[in-house]
């Protein structure tokens, strides 16, 4: 696939393209058990659940294709990718946590509680994601 002349990211090997889209499809099936969980645990608080699944599964793609570039970024020290990648990285994590917390409703303080931890932790594990990703990128090359 041609790139646009105007582009101002740097070309990607077969092979980052190839590990980006693994990791971009490991986040895509994270979304049914996410799925599930809001099912199961927000259901009864207005949160519908197939909603919940279209908004996750679109930016999950967004999401892994993002925090993979977004490792590559770091590992070649692109500042102006850094930036790029690590904000659309941001977005694509936060926009499924908004819809839950938009359309919650009535839901006990414990449960948000909750909530702010797991979105938390999983921003933990993004976290290391990326950077797991820059040291098997470094491994390699």
């Amino acid at each position: 696939m041609k790139r646009s002349q105007n582009s101002q990211d740097a070309p990607r090997s077969k092979r980052q393209t190839f590990w980006e889209r693994m990791w971009a499809s490991t986040i895509v099936l994270y979304s049914f058990g996410a799925t599930y969980v809001v099912w199961k645990t927000l259901g009864k608080y207005g949160v519908n659940p197939i909603g919940f699944f279209i908004v996750d599964l679109i930016t999950s793609w967004f999401y892994g294709t993002s925090t993979a570039r977004l490792a590559v970024s770091l590992f070649t020290k692109r500042g102006r990718e850094i930036q790029k990648w690590g904000f659309y990285s941001a977005l694509n994590f936060l926009i499924p946590q908004i819809y839950i917390l938009t359309f919650a409703r009535h839901v006990p303080r414990d449960t948000y509680l909750i909530f702010f931890a797991v979105v938390g932790v999983l921003a933990a594990f993004s976290i290391m994601g990326v950077v797991r990703q820059v040291r098997a990128f470094t491994s390699k090359e």
